[in-house]
């Protein structure tokens, strides 16, 4: 009876770990989606996977997984607006696990298209080798985002939203 046990747990953790690797590319391919073009976006995807095999030995799916915990935003602010007074307050607040890995995938995106003044692929994949060296410009932001929510740390019991 506890082998049995023991052998479902292993199984139901396989399975999570292959359902979060699916949603963390489906999520990738959405956010990198414009205009409903999801066969475009699925192929910028796998291309960036070959990329980075071509340069690293290591499974691709860690370096990007790794990536996106380093550059992940722990706390961030929320703005609410007093309708009286015409104040606006940002209150911080402690992300869950996955919205801190999907704000980052979607900050990543955004940034690098902001960025990049050649190719999408070429650019994406030397900002995930700078995020793993830690010296991305990427990171200096999330450390504004952080220090921006440390200094309106008095307004953390106004959480409401």
């Amino acid at each position: 009876m506890e082998l049995k046990n023991y052998n479902n747990i292993d199984l139901n953790k396989k399975i999570n770990r292959f359902n979060s690797n699916i949603l963390l590319s489906e999520k990738f391919i959405n956010y990198l989606m414009l205009k409903g073009k999801k066969s475009i976006s699925e192929s910028i995807l796998f291309n960036i996977f070959r990329l980075l095999q071509k340069i690293s030995i290591k499974n691709i799916i860690y370096l990007i997984k790794f990536s996106l915990i380093n550059s992940s935003v722990i706390i961030s602010t929320y703005k609410i607006k007093n309708k009286k007074k015409r104040i606006i307050r940002e209150i911080p607040f402690i992300m869950s696990s996955k919205k801190r890995i999907f704000n980052s995938i979607k900050l990543n995106i955004n940034f690098i298209r902001s960025e990049s003044k050649n190719n999408f692929l070429i650019s994406y994949k030397n900002e995930i080798l700078k995020i793993l060296k830690k010296n991305s410009t990427f990171l200096t932001k999330k450390d504004e985002i952080h220090s921006s929510a440390l200094k309106n740390k008095a307004y953390a019991h106004f959480r409401w939203f």
